[in-house]
């Protein structure tokens, strides 16, 4: 039996006649401009008055607007936006002062005195008053429409750590501290004086001369700062630095006491102390936002009352390993164990070459660990989690592998290495069906042509040979938590050989149904060099009672991508209707799950191509946002947390179980997919749902079919034998993205040597 909670506290607004002057709207700087004028005077909201846009002004002392001769009194409870803008209103004006106010959109701040300050807790003695390590509480002003009820204004609360240091590096160095390699920041005021300055990111320290820095990695006009003018960032390493240069010996120990401190805060009891602390305090005077008008806080949302909407549950997602469809299984791990994969019947290469990357001189560790993968783990002290090995798990007849050998650690050792194995292969028969690839796990901070497993790996696409990296941390892994690892690597060598580890078994409806998947990342060979965005999009499509991956490996720039979209549409709707047979008059569903909220003129776009569909089907189409950074929170309070594996803590605590979700309005939904059993270990904190959201163009509206879909998409990864924490329709195209993206500020690599082969294959997992 759950106990829900959500981070949020309704307000009760009463009925009161608000004095509004009433602008035209010209542009949106105009009204920036209007709101710095006046600010602490007066409330600007955009808004339409008979079809006309228009600004509502509203001067704080509850006189009326002087700014216009248009005037109007407006009732609260019809006009809660105007509401929403005098509540942010009356917190500024509330902590001015009081608290310190760092963020808007959601207003934050921070804690004061002694409660929030983590160096202070971690050092057990004063802190240094320029080095902030502390708590800070975020509000979000919202406006809920839960389902059969009334519209309602709610305060989200959330907090999070704020890191700053605010000494100059000029400082810094006269006490002796080495700035060099540090990204620095200088202050940049906000046009509301009631904010504090926003630090802007400069670049990195690669020398310093006398009182000048020189920074590489820097914005534009940059180049040389004074060491008077910027400060280090608040990064792990400046915030290592200077807890050495205030602590010195002790630093060390201070620095994992903040990391437990952090730890504990993310936790689900102290996550939701916090919340239900802030929202008593809120509670216990009335928000005065007008002279005689007031508003109530009430009591954090729960379960137990009657406004929070219907908790709901997916059911189970159904493993398909029989083409039969003979006994679906609600396990993807003990089936596979026992009955391999579905497509292992004439699954070719059933005997596949591998050649394998490694450094010279990690070759005997890397052939213990790959002997692992290969015939599996059989410890007769302990229970073992992959005791069949690659070859019996996923029924192959055998394999061939060759070793290919990097001089040093270097990416030209790697790029060296891999063409000797490319140049290896004489004959068709040679061909390599899969590298594997072993690096430091150091070589994530390494861009571009630097970069071992890139370097590695775009000359292996280019021949079209799919490529799976291992870390070497990885290889010294024990225990279960080897077994583990070796499973999901063979899941995913298996994918990337063609194979079909399962399919999801659907109740087949009457629609034939497409689904496209728009994932992006943003892709930069530094910190502050051109970043660009990348999109990529997959399509899955129902048959034969399963769901089926089509089109996989389409990439595009974001300014680009809706003309691919549509192409894309049009192509997999071709392979679809030729390979499930449509016929004349039959239902067709198309469903999109985006990373972004779908435009109006996007969505537009789709429905050109459903209007050519119209002649022939009977076509209804759903655009669905797929929400990941939002920041309601859902606690489950009868959750106790669950054993983490391998220790005594608890993991997960507070977080409801997974597939639990709560439908917010009519056209929105709060899905979990990260419960207890999911969250990795007890430091991962609290998780936070996804938000699904329907666009209002949409002519498809099941909310809770559209929900069990991305439910049942998150445990179709072939990435991990664990769900996963997005649909893989998002989570493959993100993959996508950033794998191609980061493959393409490499001067020799064409996304084209996906083309083929390739994309038959699962190469970016």
């Amino acid at each position: 039996m759950s106990n829900l909670f959500l981070n949020t506290v309704p307000l009760a607004v009463p009925e009161y006649s608000i004095r509004v002057g009433i602008l035209p709207f010209e542009t949106p700087d105009a009204l920036r401009a209007l709101r710095a004028e006046h600010v602490g005077t007066h409330v600007f909201k955009r808004g339409h008055l008979d079809d006309r846009p228009i600004i509502y002004a509203v001067a704080t002392d509850g006189s009326f607007c002087q700014l216009s001769d248009e005037r109007a009194e407006l009732p609260s409870t019809r006009h809660l936006g105007i509401v929403r803008a005098l509540i942010e209103e009356y917190f500024l004006r509330e902590f001015r002062g009081k608290r310190e106010i760092v963020g808007y959109g959601p207003l934050e701040v921070l804690t004061k005195g002694p409660v929030g300050d983590l160096i202070a807790e971690a050092s057990g003695v004063e802190t240094p008053p320029w080095l902030v390590v502390r708590r800070s509480h975020q509000i979000e002003i919202r406006i809920f429409s839960f389902e059969r009820q009334e519209p309602f204004l709610g305060l989200v609360l959330n907090q999070r750590t704020y890191r700053r240091i605010g000494r100059s590096c000029a400082e810094l160095m006269a006490d002796g501290m080495d700035v060099s390699g540090l990204y620095v920041v200088d202050d940049v005021p906000k046009k509301d004086h009631r904010y504090s300055p926003y630090s802007r990111l400069l670049g990195r320290v690669a020398e310093v001369n006398g009182t000048k820095l020189t920074l590489a990695d820097c914005r534009e006009g940059f180049e040389t700062v004074e060491a008077t003018a910027v400060r280090p960032e608040a990064d792990h390493a400046g915030l290592e630095r200077c807890l050495r240069s205030a602590f010195g010996n002790e630093a060390g120990a201070i620095a994992d006491r903040l990391f437990t401190l952090q730890a504990e805060g993310r936790s689900g009891p102290k996550f939701y102390e916090e919340m239900a602390r802030v929202a008593e305090r809120l509670g216990k005077r009335p928000m005065q936002l007008l002279p005689g008008f007031s508003l109530t806080a009430l009591p954090m949302l729960g379960e137990g009352q009657a406004a929070f909407p219907a908790t709901k549950h997916c059911p189970p997602a159904l493993f398909v390993f029989d083409p039969t469809l003979a006994k679906p299984a609600t396990s993807n791990k003990l089936q596979i164990l026992s009955g391999g994969p579905y497509s292992q019947r004439g699954f070719s290469p059933s005997k596949p070459r591998i050649c394998v990357i490694c450094q010279r001189g990690r070759q005997g560790e890397v052939e213990q660990f790959l002997r692992k993968f290969f015939d599996g783990v059989n410890d007769p002290s302990r229970r073992c989690y992959f005791p069949n090995g690659f070859i019996k798990t996923y029924r192959l007849a055998g394999f061939e592998w060759r070793f290919f050998l990097a001089e040093n650690t270097s990416a030209s050792a790697y790029h060296k290495a891999a063409l000797e194995a490319l140049e290896a292969v004489q004959t068709e028969a040679q061909r390599w069906h899969l590298a594997l690839v072993q690096v430091d796990e150091s070589s994530h901070d390494f861009y571009g042509e630097e970069n071992q497993y890139l370097v590695t790996k775009a000359a292996f696409l280019g021949q079209q040979v799919p490529v799976q990296e291992f870390e070497t941390e990885t290889m010294f892994q024990r225990g279960a938590s080897l077994d583990f690892v070796l499973s999901n690597i063979a899941l995913a060598s298996y994918a990337k050989l063609g194979g079909t580890p399962w399919h999801l078994q659907v109740d087949q409806p009457m629609a034939h149904e497409l689904v496209v998947g728009l994932g992006s990342a943003f892709v930069s060979e530094s910190r502050l060099g051109a970043r660009q965005r990348i999109v990529g999009i997959t399509t899955l499509f129902t048959g034969e009672g399963r769901y089926m991956l089509g089109n996989l490996s389409k990439v595009v720039l974001f300014t680009e991508y809706r003309m691919a979209v549509t192409d894309m549409l049009q192509s997999a709707i071709a392979r679809a209707r030729q390979e499930m047979n449509w016929q004349p008059g039959e239902e067709v569903r198309l469903v999109f799950h985006s990373f972004k909220p779908m435009k109006d003129d996007e969505a537009e776009a789709v429905k050109a191509i459903v209007q050519s569909l119209t002649a022939e089907f009977h076509v209804d189409f759903a655009f669905l946002h797929v929400a990941q950074d939002q920041p309601l929170v859902l606690f489950d309070l009868n959750q106790r947390g669950m054993p983490a594996f391998g220790s005594r803590e608890l993991k997960g605590a507070f977080a409801p179980k997974r597939g639990t979700y709560v439908p917010l309005s009519t056209f929105e939904t709060l899905l979990v997919l990260t419960g207890p059993e999911e969250v990795k270990k007890p430091s991962d904190g609290m998780p936070s749902p996804l938000v699904l959201r329907l666009h209002r163009g949409s002519t498809f509206h099941d909310m809770r079919y559209l929900t069990k879909q991305v439910f049942d998409f998150s445990c179709h990864s072939w990435r991990s034998m664990n769900p996963a924490g997005m649909p893989v329709t998002i989570l493959y195209s993100q993959l996508i993205a950033r794998l191609l993206g980061r493959l393409g500020t490499l001067p020799h690599f064409s996304a084209d040597s996906i083309v083929g082969r390739l994309n038959r294959l699962r190469w970016f997992l």
